[in-house]
């Protein structure tokens, strides 16, 4: 009796492991920023001659990995792709996904990447996923040409000028 039990017990033990551990997983986006120099060189840690060593690379990369299911995949999907530098320039990349899992390495030589974000798009522009990184905000464009900044100036316009909530002797 005492044998059947265990047995029973090990069947629900798997089954329960199972369940737990081969369900739907949520995420098929993966982005990781890496830097690259002299020691990003192979021949760095291995003493070995290398031509590169004279003028090693220098920058930042943004790896780009993506694992979705078929019938996600065959939306036709694109990775858009914003990158702005710490030198108050911003970079757009789109790429059409060939494959339904792959991955994507963008360098960017001598440039300090200050935030990114990426997105999945299927052909009809609808957002699938997206990974931000953790200061990514999206831009207030100021100036004549923006007709969204016309629309807010003419609105705030209208309303009184209010003094500062703190008086200064």
């Amino acid at each position: 009796m005492g044998i059947s039990i265990c047995k029973f017990c090990s069947k629900y033990k798997i089954l329960a492991a199972l369940l737990l551990f081969t369900g739907c997983y949520r995420h098929h986006l993966y982005v990781q920023q890496e830097w690259v120099d002299k020691n990003f060189l192979a021949s760095s840690h291995v003493n070995t001659p290398d031509p590169r060593q004279d003028d090693p690379p220098e920058g930042q990369r943004l790896l780009i990995a993506w694992d979705f299911p078929r019938s996600v995949f065959q939306k036709e999907l694109t990775l858009a792709i914003s990158v702005r530098f710490w030198g108050d320039t911003q970079k757009e990349i789109t790429y059409p996904l060939a494959k339904k899992r792959g991955y994507r390495a963008y360098f960017f030589p001598n440039e300090k990447i200050l935030t990114y974000r990426v997105r999945v798009l299927t052909r009809d522009q609808e957002v699938i996923e997206s990974w931000n990184h953790h200061f990514w905000t999206q831009l207030i464009e100021v100036g004549e040409s923006s007709e969204a900044a016309e629309s807010s100036i003419s609105s705030v316009s209208s309303h009184p000028t209010q003094e500062s909530v703190i008086d200064m002797p």
